[in-house]
């Protein structure tokens, strides 16, 4: 009797053996299926974070650009106000200089939607503008030799003529 009872004890303990191990394995397949599906959602999560990181660089790259485009249609068109104001203040001093493309310029910065340069008003009769003033001066001592005034002033007798003020 005592060895069936150490018999049936033997079995018990190989069964409760076989079921640690069975148990044991089982455990251990799910910590691996466990594992594997936290690798899986981690690798998901990073490609997930590159994806967006890398639309984030693009859609960074892509503003950059316009914004650099942006500005250089702006300076380009601040530019040709400025070539275009110039020139127009040139041309209504009397100066043109047939090397400027002043329709191009206008119909460039038509196409870049800039806003027109008005052309100055023509001073009135009464009025003279600073631009008028300098190119009056500067069209006055073109024509004048200064050997040919100090004789004029100094010879014969007579006053010397002094354009632009009254006797």
């Amino acid at each position: 009797m005592l060895e069936a009872k150490l018999k049936k004890a033997d079995v018990t303990i190989a069964d409760q053996g076989m079921i640690a191990a069975a148990k044991s394995q089982h455990y251990e397949d799910k910590f691996k299926v466990v594992t594997q599906e936290a690798q899986v959602a981690v690798k998901k999560a990073n490609q997930d974070a590159q994806a967006k990181l890398d639309a984030a660089q693009l859609q960074h790259e892509q503003d950059m650009n316009s914004y650099q485009d942006g500005l250089k249609g702006s300076i380009v068109i601040s530019l040709l106000q400025a070539r275009l104001k110039m020139a127009y203040e040139a041309k209504a001093a009397g100066f043109e200089c047939p090397a400027w493309n002043i329709d191009a310029w206008e119909a460039k910065l038509k196409d870049l939607g800039g806003n027109p340069v008005e052309y100055p008003a023509k001073p009135e009769a009464g009025a003279s503008s600073k631009v008028a003033e300098v190119a009056a001066e500067a069209s006055d001592e073109v024509g004048k030799d200064p050997m040919v005034e100090a004789d004029a002033g100094t010879g014969g007798g007579g006053e010397a003529v002094v354009e632009g003020v009254a006797p």
